[in-house]
């Protein structure tokens, strides 16, 4: 069955959020490049005109530090 974009952003932001909270205290250049990774893909769906509804509000830097 195909999903709409928002349930797409809406799994997008879930998954992204849930490998950051796994690994963000971890402190390997990997891991950096992985979070560095993460993070900028949660800031270009912080565009999303439904973004905040989702939680992603803020700086997403201020909350995964890289």
């Amino acid at each position: 069955m195909k999903k709409t974009a928002e349930e797409i952003l809406v799994t997008l932001i879930d998954l992204f959020t849930y490998y950051l909270d796994e690994i963000n205290d971890i402190k390997t250049s990997f891991v950096h490049g992985e979070k560095t990774a993460y993070v900028e893909c949660l800031q270009i769906i912080q565009g999303w005109e439904f973004a905040e509804r989702y939680g992603l509000i803020g700086e997403i830097e201020d909350k995964y530090k890289i």
